[in-house]
């Protein structure tokens, strides 16, 4: 008698994406203008998605990291992305489930004021953004889901204390006290600022026709803590979108337009007093706007089934 075995089914599955992108333009009695530049950018997107009975854990890690040099200037940041998502359910039925959700977003180098290299702006875990969330999810297919929280903490971390003491991100400056002619800190600035409210995340991924996929990531927090210097409105606002297009087996192009909307998050800027560069946290109640174009090579797994 001849038994045969079903291989068991697989519970993992990755996927990624790893693409180095170049741009140069040069111009030479070009009568519109412009400026020559050399730029260079390396992202990196994987998903680990795990899937046993009623049990899910949905991974995906975003890394960016970019750089470019216009003529007559230094080399300067352009990208910059440490991003995790863990999601972790429990189906109640083939469409809801019960969630966990957390996500960790911070940066690889320190960054600089664009009009002034010597002011320091941001660095690894300044900030760093911890979001964790218990949550119901709406999954009707592994490419769309809506997730829902009534309640989610968000952690804002400046761990650089000169940042903090200026109130960087959010959190409470430090305190001054004129000493003669001196002003001398009397308190630290906090390190950590906490927002506790409702929370909806929304993503949608899609291949539009072969060898083109979109995705798209919007989310949104209310906080009810520390709205001393927000309007009754205000809400954390993100919405990421991501056009990726595959020339070739290793060739591709991308888009990236990232909208954000932060605006109990105030940036370091400065000014001229007197002379004297002040530098301090300007509350920024601007959309920002990210949109990066690139053509390089790239790799993606697992390889696509012809």
């Amino acid at each position: 008698m001849i038994f045969s075995q079903e291989p068991a089914p697989k519970k993992w599955a990755v996927t990624g994406i790893s693409s180095l992108n170049l741009n140069q333009a040069s111009f030479s009695y070009w009568t519109a203008g412009g400026t020559n530049s050399l730029a260079f950018s390396a992202l990196g997107k994987y998903s680990a998605n795990y899937k046993q009975n009623k049990f899910s854990w949905n991974n995906n890690l975003n890394l960016m990291y970019g750089m470019v040099k216009n003529q007559g200037e230094s080399l300067k940041k352009s990208e910059d992305l440490i991003e995790l998502i863990s999601v972790a359910g429990l189906d109640l039925n083939p469409k809801w489930s019960v969630t966990g959700y957390m996500s960790f977003r911070t940066q690889f180098a320190n960054a600089w004021d664009k009009d002034n290299d010597s002011i320091k702006v941001s660095q690894l875990l300044s900030p760093g953004y911890l979001t964790l969330s218990p949550s119901v999810r709406f999954k009707p297919n592994d490419n769309f889901y809506v997730l829902i929280s009534p309640v989610t903490a968000k952690f804002t971390f400046v761990t650089n204390q000169d940042l903090a003491d200026k109130g960087s991100f959010g959190v409470t400056p430090a305190e001054y006290d004129s000493v003669g002619n001196q002003w001398v800190k009397v308190t630290d600035g906090d390190n950590m600022l906490l927002y506790l409210g409702p929370f909806l995340e929304a993503y949608y991924k899609k291949t539009v026709v072969k060898n083109l996929t979109y995705e798209t990531r919007f989310n949104v927090l209310y906080t009810l803590l520390n709205r001393d210097n927000l309007e009754g409105y205000d809400a954390d606002v993100s919405w990421e979108n991501y056009l990726n297009y595959s020339i070739a087996k290793y060739f591709n192009i991308s888009l990236l337009l990232h909208l954000v909307y932060l605006p109990g998050q105030p940036a370091i800027k400065f000014d001229n007093y007197e002379g004297a560069v002040r530098v301090k946290a300007i509350p920024n109640r601007h959309i920002q706007i990210k949109e990066t174009i690139g053509f390089g090579i790239s790799y993606i797994f697992p390889a696509e089934k012809k």
